[in-house]
Formats: structure tokens, C-alpha cells, sequence
């Protein structure tokens, strides 16, 4: 009988092969659409070259996931984040994505990614206690 062995961390590289290669298997067995996850970033640095502000991101499908968004405190309000936003947008509608997609939590901020035109798809209560995780989406409805 086959034994389950728990750990925590990362798995070692043999066993992360092996479950990768498993969801690549079943995946086109399914005649899913190929995984290919591609990073990008857009950073913001000063005169002499301090990081002040940064957007990474994940292309994956026809969507741009915007993973972190982070402004300096000594910068913010300046529409620095804005900028940087617009700057993923216009990536996304050169490359004809379907849309943006992000998560908050209800303590970050959700009204800023709404002044932008994103919409809450999902929410998560009580992530953590007291606080809610926010999913929110922006459709790009283009023209071909």
C-alpha cells in the first residue's frame, strides 16, 4: 500500500520533476492549452539607481497577472503605481491579452486597482481573521 510522507519547504528538484512532469502528462491528455509562464517586470529606480518603486507580473494564457506592485514609502502618492499600471495595460493590449488580474487583501489596496477601471471577481473573508483576500480583473475588450 502505497505510503503518504509529509514535509514542508520546497520539494527537491527529482520529485518536482516528476509532479511537473505528471500535470504536463494529464494536461495533454486533455488537450489543454501549453503552460509556458513567462515573467516580466517593470521597475523604477532614481538618479542613483535605488529601486524606488516595482511591477512584476506573470503572462500566462492570455492574461497578465500582476503579482507584486510596490511603491516606496517616501514616493507614494506621486502616481508612481499608476504609472507603472499603465505601463502593464499597454503591454496587454499591444500583445491583444484578454485582460489584467490581480489579488489584494482588503487592508492594501483594492479602491486603487478600482480607479483603474479593475472589477472584484472574488473575495475571500476572513484571509486572515477579520480581513479578506480580493480578486479583482480588468477585461480588455479588443478590437481586432
Amino acid at each position: 500500500m502505497p505510503i503518504i510522507e509529509f514535509s514542508s519547504g520546497e520539494l527537491d528538484s527529482q520529485l518536482q520533476q516528476q509532479l511537473s512532469a505528471g500535470f504536463d502528462h494529464h494536461s495533454q491528455f486533455q488537450q489543454a492549452p501549453s503552460y509556458e509562464k513567462q515573467q516580466l517586470n517593470w521597475m523604477l529606480q532614481d538618479s542613483q539607481g535605488k529601486l524606488i518603486a516595482a511591477l512584476t507580473s506573470h503572462l500566462l494564457w492570455d492574461w497578465l497577472y500582476i503579482d507584486e506592485l510596490w511603491v516606496d514609502d517616501a514616493c507614494r502618492g506621486k502616481g508612481m503605481g499608476k504609472k507603472l499600471m499603465q505601463h502593464a495595460e499597454q503591454y496587454a493590449r499591444k500583445e491583444k491579452l484578454a485582460g489584467l488580474w490581480l489579488w489584494t487583501q482588503s487592508w492594501q489596496a483594492p479602491t486603487f486597482y478600482q480607479s483603474l477601471g479593475f472589477v472584484e471577481f472574488s473575495r475571500f473573508d476572513n484571509f486572515p481573521k477579520g480581513h479578506y483576500r480580493i480578486g479583482l480583473r480588468k477585461t480588455l475588450n479588443l478590437i481586432d
